[in-house]
Parts: C-alpha cells; sequence; structure tokens
C-alpha cells in the first residue's frame, strides 16, 4: 500500500513539475520514505526503497565520471529514483547522467520548478506515514477476522476468502509434496495451477512445527509487493492452525480425503499399494473389489453439498470418500458390486439425502462407474467434473428443475463439447439450420420442441406434457419441422445426429 514513485510525481510532487528523464520503466516502485541531501558521499546512509531529492550541489564542478560513479553506486543501494532540482546547478540534466541512470533502470526525474524540499517532504512522508498506518489497521482487522474464522471452526476456504477480500488476488495452498490442496479466485485446476506458476508473493505454511506447504498469491494484487509479502507472512500461522485442526481423529481423514482426491483429479499417477493406503487414511479402508461411483457437487456453500454426499454415503451404508477440492464438492461411493444400476443407486441415496435435507442451489453430477484404481478413478471423476462444468452452465428443461443429473444424460453435451467449433457449425446449419432461420424470424421454439420430442423417445403425450400444451398443438409443430426441414426428424436414423446437432445448437 505504499505509494509508487509514478503516484508521488503526479500528486505530492505536481507542483514542482516533474519530467521523468531516465527508468520509464521502474515508476512502479515503492517508495518508503522521501529524503533530502546534497552529500556526494549519501549512498552508504541510504537503505533502499527512498526518494532521494537534490539540487546536484555535491556535484557542483565535477566530472562526468563522478557524476556516473554518484548515480551508479545511489543505484546500487535500490533506491527508488533521484529527483534533481534545475536552477541551482544545473540548468538541465547532464546526458552522461541520464545515460547512467537509464542503465540501472533508475527513475532520474528533473523538477523544473521551485518548490521547498521541506514542503515536498513533508506532503510526500506525510502521505506515506498515512498509508503504513491504514496497511498496519489493515493487518490488524485482518488477523482478528482469521482468528474468529478459527474460533467458529471454519476451514481453509473460509479463511482463503478473508485473505482474498484483502489481497484481491488468486490464493493457493499447495501441499509439502506439491499437491494442489485449496484455492481461492480460480474457476479451475488449471487456473490455480497458472497462479502458482505466475505466483508474486508466497508464504510458508508451518502447522505442528513442522513446515507443511506453502500459500501462494497470483497476479492481480492492487497491494504492493511488500504489503502483500507481509500480508501472506501474517496470514499463514492461521492456516498452519486450520490444518493443524485438521490433524484432529475426525480432521485427519478429511485431509487425506481432501489430498487425495486432488490429486486424482490433477491426474497423478499413484500406485495401486498406495492408492489402498492413502484411501484407508481417508476413512475408506474398503474400496477394493467395489464398483465406486464418483460424484461432482456446485453449491453456493460447499459445505452444504459436502453434507449431502456425505447423508447420501451414510444411508449407503458404508463409508465414502468425501472432500472439497478447489471449492468443489467431490464424493466416491463405495457400492456392491452386484449392485444392477449403480449410478441410478446413486441418484436415489442423493434424491434421499435432498429430502431430508432442505438446500437449494446445489447442482450434482454423477459420474460413470469404474473400479479401484488410479487411471479408473481419475477417468470417472474428471468426466464428472466436466459435466458438472456443462451442468451448471446449461439447465436443461427436459429435466425439470431437477438439480441431479449424470454422466450419462450428459453424454451428449460432452460430446459435443469436444467437437472443433467449424465442426459443430457445419452440424448445425446441415441438418437443422432451416429450423433455427424460422426460430429467429418468428420468434417459435421449434428447435426445442423437436428436441423435446426425441428425448422423450418420440411420444407425443410425454413431449406435450413436458412442454405444457395440448397434444393438438404439437402435432401442428410437428408438421411445421417436417415441412421446414423436407425429411421426417422421427426417423430412428436420424435421432442421434439430430440429438447432436440440437445439443450443438443449444449450447451455442
Amino acid at each position: 500500500m505504499l505509494p509508487t514513485v509514478r503516484e508521488l510525481l503526479d500528486d505530492q510532487f505536481a507542483a514542482a513539475e516533474p519530467l521523468v528523464l531516465a527508468g520509464h520503466r521502474a515508476l512502479e516502485r515503492t517508495v518508503r520514505w522521501v529524503h533530502s541531501s546534497e552529500i556526494y558521499e549519501i549512498s552508504p546512509l541510504l537503505s533502499g526503497g527512498e526518494l532521494l531529492l537534490t539540487t546536484g550541489l555535491g556535484l557542483a564542478g565535477v566530472d562526468a565520471g563522478t557524476r556516473r560513479h554518484y548515480l551508479g553506486e545511489i543505484a546500487g543501494r535500490g533506491v527508488a529514483g533521484v529527483a534533481v532540482e534545475l536552477g541551482r546547478t544545473f540548468d538541465a540534466i547532464p546526458q552522461d547522467m541520464v545515460a547512467e541512470a537509464s542503465r540501472h533502470s533508475l527513475p532520474l526525474i528533473a523538477l523544473r520548478a521551485v518548490v521547498p524540499f521541506i514542503d515536498l517532504c513533508r506532503t510526500a512522508n506525510t502521505e506515506i506515514v498515512s498509508r503504513e498506518v491504514r496497511s498496519l489497521r489493515l493487518l490488524n482487522e485482518l488477523g482478528r477476522d482469521l482468528v474468529g474464522e478459527l474460533a467458529a471452526g471454519n476451514g481453509l476456504a473460509q479463511l482463503l476468502g478473508r485473505i482474498g477480500e484483502v489481497t484481491g488476488c488468486a490464493l493457493i495452498v499447495t501441499s509439502g509434496n506439491g499437491a494442489l490442496i485449496a484455492a481461492h479466485g480460480v474457476d479451475d485446476d488449471r487456473s490455480a495451477w497458472a497462479a502458482v506458476e505466475s505466483a508474486t508473493a508466497t508464504a510458508s505454511i508451518r502447522a505442528r512445527e513442522n513446515t507443511w506447504g506453502t500459500l501462494t498469491a497470483g497476479p492481480g494484487s492492487a497491494l504492493d509487493s511488500a504489503t502483500l509479502a507481509t500480508v501472506l507472512d501474517q496470514s499463514a500461522p492461521s492456516l498452519g492452525l486450520a490444518l493443524a485442526n485438521l490433524g484432529t481423529p475426525t480432521g485427519r481423514p478429511q485431509l487425506a480425503a481432501a489430498t487425495l482426491l486432488a490429486d486424482l483429479l490433477d491426474g497423478k499417477t499413484i500406485r495401486q499399494a498406495d492408492l489402498k493406503v492413502r484411501a484407508a487414511a481417508a476413512g475408506v479402508p474398503a474400496l477394493a473389489g467395489r464398483t465406486l461411483v464418483p460424484v461432482a457437487a456446485d453449491a453456493p456453500e460447499t459445505r452444504i453439498a459436502t453434507r449431502l454426499i456425505d447423508s447420501a454415503a451414510k444411508e449407503l451404508g458404508r463409508p465414502g470418500l468425501v472432500a472439497e477440492v478447489h471449492a468443489t464438492s467431490y464424493g466416491v461411493f463405495a457400492m456392491d458390486p452386484a449392485t444392477a444400476d449403480p449410478v441410478g443407486e446413486a441418484v436415489r441415496l442423493l434424491r434421499n439425502a435432498f429430502a431430508t435435507n432442505a438446500v437449494e442451489g446445489v447442482t450434482l453430477v454423477v459420474g460413470d462407474p469404474c473400479e479401484f484404481t488410479s487411471a479408473a478413478l481419475t477417468g470417472s471423476l474428471d468426466a464428472a467434473r466436466s459435466a458438472l462444468r456443462l451442468a451448471t452452465r446449461h439447465r436443461r428443461d427436459w429435466l425439470a428443475g431437477s438439480p441431479i443429473s449424470t454422466c450419462r444424460e450428459l453424454a451428449t453435451e460432452l460430446v459435443v463439447e469436444s467437437l472443433p467449433a467449424a465442426e459443430r457449425s457445419r452440424l448445425i446449419a446441415t441438418t437443422i439450420g432451416p429450423l433455427i432461420t424460422w426460430d429467429t424470424t418468428h420468434h417459435s421454439n421449434l428447435t426445442r420442441t423437436l428436441e423435446v420430442y426425441l428425448r422423450h423417445g418420440g411420444s407425443p403425450t410425454r413431449c406435450a406434457t413436458a412442454l405444457h400444451i395440448g397434444r393438438q398443438s404439437l402435432y401442428q409443430r410437428l408438421d411445421r419441422i417436417r415441412d421446414l426441414l423436407g425429411y421426417d426428424p422421427g426417423a430412428p436414423a436420424l435421432t442421434g445426429t439430430l440429438l447432436l446437432a440440437l445439443c450443438a445448437h443449444r449450447l451455442s
């Protein structure tokens, strides 16, 4: 929150008519203090971050080499910049000084109007102190908020949210072995890793006297680098306490589950022996030989979705792998291998959980069944994650507002999403182009009518009910559709192609 050289020049130094001669790219350096001095040997007295004001009196009568040495020594101390008042020693800044400042990327400013240095220092340093006081107040308030979150029993997600309100940038927590544990301010895993790769500040997280992981701030923070680093350093102990709290008998399996699911979602290869050990540490030791069904859920608060999945797992009668990963809730149900329809059974369990937990705003996707291997779990979890993104972006009318869908129901959408844009456009234009043109011109909804009709197995009764229209009105729409297309859309051989085209049109 310290001011930059540019900010001081634009505000507190405006009356001195500053002109930047060198170091233009370094004007975003923060200024810790504004100091004036005419001493030639000033550099040993500087600690870095100062904006130095001088009339050049200490350089009067010296040669170009001496002037360059003066600036080189100052630049080596890490000062923010040098401002020279014209008219006393120099009518214009010598070009050798401009060249030397450019070589060191040191902002060199000519002050073309005479303003007493004491006035410049007073106004600028008052601004610096005011900002430091605001920074201290901000840190104190953040510390109090984090203590409050810990006292309320909240975990990493809530703590990162509080810290993110101050930093205004993405925050990522990674474990010591490089696993992605928690994130704030990113949409998905890829964005989280991109933030880590372009980190602007980091802090070590310690839990129970050990370095447990790293808190990383991505780009885009409104705070200066020093303040951002301070915020992270002061926030890391609270995160360490939250992680230490997870080390209780009830918390350790939760952390193990979150880490395991994060590694699987990241596609990390886990040896079968290690997978068994880690699943047991997560509280689900009996996954081998079971049919596993993953679930992904989105909710305004992840705790709501996690509670729903956990409730469904308890009804199943055996523990499931349930945890929050990157602001999304995931679960893995362990079904009896004799279950005829594991996906349908998972949907039933989740519906029962909804009935006993009155919640709103939750969207769940049940993935495809898989076996207990790292590769199989990664593939099924990733498909559920992709399907969840579709389900939250495109609410499907034929589900009648149901918050639960499955990967097999969303298979058409997933296939369409994988098609190149040109292929999607060609598919739409060559199959249902006339319907789209008619709908656009007449403000009708024939494309939706056709999709609902096909998805209800070509049943006029069920389709009319879903559209809330009479059967006679539906027949009239179907006749119009046949006339516009020039072929019978009810032909069985065309059902798959039409559904792909209609889905591509809806998603676009």
